[in-house]
Order: C-alpha cells, then sequence, then structure tokens
C-alpha cells in the first residue's frame, strides 16, 4: 500500500489550470497590443526576438532579468547579515556586475568584530548564491591605509 500523495491533486490542478489560463489570457492581450502597436517597447522587443527565433537577443535579455533578481536578493540579504551583526563599517562602497557584487569597506584599525563581521556576511551569502552562479568578493581595509574608494565603486550610506 503505497503512502505517497497523487503528484496532482485537486487544489494543485484547479491552481494549474487557472495559472495557465491566466498566461494564455496575458499572451492574448499582448498579442492585440502588439498588432496595434501599443504594446510596451520592451514587451515588443522581446516578442519580436522570440518570432524571429532571435535566440542571442532572448538569452541575453533573460540573462539581464535573472542578473537583477539575483543581485538585488543578495544586496538586500547582504545588508541583513551586517545588520544582524551590528556591524558598520566607516565607508562601505559596491560594484554591481552580472554574477557578483564587489564589497569595498573601510573599517577602523584593528576593528575586528567588524572585520568579521564582513568576512561572515560574504560567507553567508556566497554560500546559498554560488549554486545561482553568484558571488559577492570583499576587499576590506583601515582607516589607517589611507586608501580611498575606488572610482568604479558606489558609495552605501551607512546611516
Amino acid at each position: 500500500m503505497s503512502t505517497q500523495t497523487p503528484y496532482n491533486t485537486s487544489e494543485q490542478a484547479n491552481k494549474t489550470k487557472v495559472w495557465f489560463e491566466s498566461m494564455v489570457q496575458n499572451l492574448k492581450l499582448d498579442q492585440t497590443l502588439h498588432e496595434i502597436d501599443v504594446l510596451d517597447k520592451e514587451k515588443k522587443d522581446l516578442y519580436d526576438a522570440m518570432i524571429s527565433k532571435d535566440h542571442e537577443f532572448t538569452h541575453s535579455y533573460a540573462r539581464n532579468i535573472s542578473s537583477t533578481f539575483f543581485v538585488t536578493n543578495m544586496v538586500e540579504a547582504y545588508f541583513k547579515e551586517l545588520s544582524k551583526a551590528s556591524a558598520k563599517p566607516i565607508k562601505l562602497a559596491l560594484e554591481l556586475s552580472n554574477s557578483k557584487i564587489l564589497v569595498w569597506a573601510e573599517i577602523k584599525e584593528d576593528d575586528d568584530k567588524t572585520e568579521d563581521a564582513l568576512i561572515l556576511s560574504e560567507a553567508k551569502i556566497n554560500a546559498f548564491f554560488t549554486q545561482y552562479g553568484f558571488h559577492i568578493s570583499s576587499t576590506i581595509v583601515e582607516d589607517c591605509d589611507g586608501l580611498e574608494i575606488p572610482i568604479h565603486y558606489q558609495k552605501v550610506n551607512m546611516d
């Protein structure tokens, strides 16, 4: 006698049906808007690329959407981790790319607590997001080093 739950329960089947019906309705609406040339440019470009089988554009578009999703979530998670540790570097700056976040942090000389929090926050974020091909890499300097934030980083207001 099997105790496994059937794959497609009636509740799941109903959710699936509603989702597909909604998707089809949205596509039909987009088709109409595309035909009368009032569909927003981004969607129109995507549909045109899919219709013409422009795989490079389609995959590039998907990659950009994916990168935006993951990098945004990584930044949010990173700041939550820093906040949990009550870590507050003197200066903090980020450089964002399609697959990584570079962190530049300045701390007080011999501030091991903040340094440890920065390293641990990076490690926790990397432990989760590396499986998706995204990571954080930190550079930590002390105020006595007298270094400025590199120009390609964006300073984060820590107040």
